[in-house]
């Protein structure tokens, strides 16, 4: 990119005169015909070098080269005040200013081409060096390790982050071995794979989770991302390593943290059940029974994702009976027609006390939905088919096997031969068919040869 020069002179002859003065050389000439503008433009453009006439009306060169050093991005910028005054108070003026240097009117082309390519030519190579300087200080103080890895494979650069993080003191104790060797052995061939695609212009940039190997052997976790840059005529490989132990021990902290809550939750749970165990002694083992009989009905269905949310909604499946009145919920005979209103109605109490719980909404399912049946005639939605959640359809049908084959004060407990005859009789009306018959199959195959089933 050319070198911009601004050419601040208030006679348009003598702005031409310059202009073709400069014409072959390798600049983008820029102008400005007052102060003011010179200012303005100067701020806009941030030229390469200013070319400043002294005598402007309105603000003269002084002025405007005192302003102009009042801006920090322009303070260093190369002025050479271009004046037909000779005297050497003009001149102090003109350094105190700010000035850099002068050229006398009327100006010399073989010396103003001269010395606007010096001072063009080393304000660029001091910018060059701070500009060097800002990314030697950004490279050695970066909190993440930043190493340069050439075609060799050998580290040509690092920073202290990325020499401390390896455990090491000093660039020469990382370059007495290649870049592999400080890798550990079940990365190095992605590593491998990784720095030869980025080296041989396959790919521009890569990203991978790696392990080090420290000085004393311990691995250490990272995130690297990998680059291609040119270096010394050629390509290198830019490698910059987040440690990632503090990040995986949060990680673990966090799940610990959730596998106590989690367990909190579970034994909250169980705290409810047996709770409404001791208020319905006659239905005390129920809930273990039926939750452990889904559990290996839904595996059995290929359903090992959903088991927490089976089990919970198993074990709270009938939690809403909590609002049923002792006197309908413990009668030891038949329940009228009003009764059994009040008792359908506890899948909605479960929903309306369990619904604002969000850890419970998918264990939802079963509380609310376990009465419902396949042709449509349960409650208290009236759901048929699939619109009855999966969840709901299988635990029914455990439910119901359950019940038939335990005691309960009206009737006697049923042989399992009995529950199945009776399960098999109603699928495909009161029961999900495919459900059924999976279920069948399953404790058919548990019949001892004396008609028991053994415990799930």
């Amino acid at each position: 990119m050319s070198a911009c020069v601004l050419i601040a002179e208030d006679d348009p002859y003598n702005a031409k005169a310059l202009a073709a003065l400069l014409a072959r050389e390798p600049y983008r000439l820029e102008f400005a015909s007052d102060g003011p503008q010179a200012i303005e433009k100067a701020q806009r453009l941030l030229p390469d070098a200013i070319l400043l006439d002294v005598m402007m009306p309105g603000l003269d060169g002084f002025e405007v080269c005192r302003k102009l050093r009042l801006d920090p991005r322009l303070s260093e910028v190369p002025i050479l005040m271009v004046t037909a005054l000779d005297d050497r108070e003009s001149r102090l003026r003109g350094l105190e200013a700010g000035a850099d240097d002068f050229l006398s009117k009327p100006v010399d082309s073989l010396e103003l081409r001269a010395r606007l390519r010096t001072t063009v030519r080393l304000n660029r190579f001091r910018l060059l060096h701070e500009e060097r300087a800002r990314y030697q200080q950004l490279f050695e103080l970066s909190p993440v390790g930043v190493a340069l890895v050439g075609k060799d494979g050998r580290i040509v650069l690092a920073n202290p982050t990325f020499m401390a993080l390896l455990g090491v003191g000093n660039l020469d104790q990382l370059q007495a071995h290649p870049m592999l060797a400080r890798v550990a052995p079940a990365h190095q061939a992605e590593c491998l794979g990784c720095l030869m695609a980025v080296l041989g212009g396959d790919l521009a940039r890569q990203r991978v989770e790696t392990a080090f190997l420290s000085s004393d052997g311990h691995e250490i976790p990272a995130e690297v991302t990998v680059g291609a840059v040119p270096f010394a005529g050629g390509t290198a490989a830019l490698v910059i390593a987040r440690d990632m132990r503090e990040r995986f021990e949060a990680e673990s902290r966090l799940r610990s943290a959730y596998g106590e809550l989690n367990e909190a939750y579970e034994k909250t749970l169980e705290g409810w059940v047996r709770a409404l165990d001791l208020r319905d002694q006659e239905t005390q083992g129920h809930t273990e029974r039926v939750t452990g009989l889904t559990l290996e009905l839904a595996e059995t269905l290929g359903l090992e994702d959903s088991e927490q949310h089976l089990r919970r909604g198993a074990l709270l499946h009938d939690v809403g009976k909590i609002g049923v009145p002792d006197a309908i919920l413990l009668k030891p005979g038949a329940l009228t027609e009003d009764e059994w209103q009040v008792m359908r109605l506890h899948p909605i109490y479960a929903y309306q006390w369990l619904s604002s719980v969000p850890f419970l909404a998918s264990a939802l399912e079963i509380p609310y939905a376990h009465h419902e049946r396949w042709d449509g005639a349960g409650y208290p939605r009236g759901l048929r088919g699939e619109e009855i959640p999966l969840s709901a359809r299988l635990f029914a049908v455990v439910d119901v096997y359950d019940a038939l084959t335990s005691d309960r004060p009206y009737r006697k407990a049923w042989t399992p031969d009995q529950a199945l005859t009776y399960l098999e009789r109603h699928s495909g009306s009161q029961f999900d068919p495919h459900v059924t018959q999976v279920f069948l199959r399953m404790m058919q195959s548990r019949l001892g040869a004396d008609g028991a089933v053994p415990p799930a």
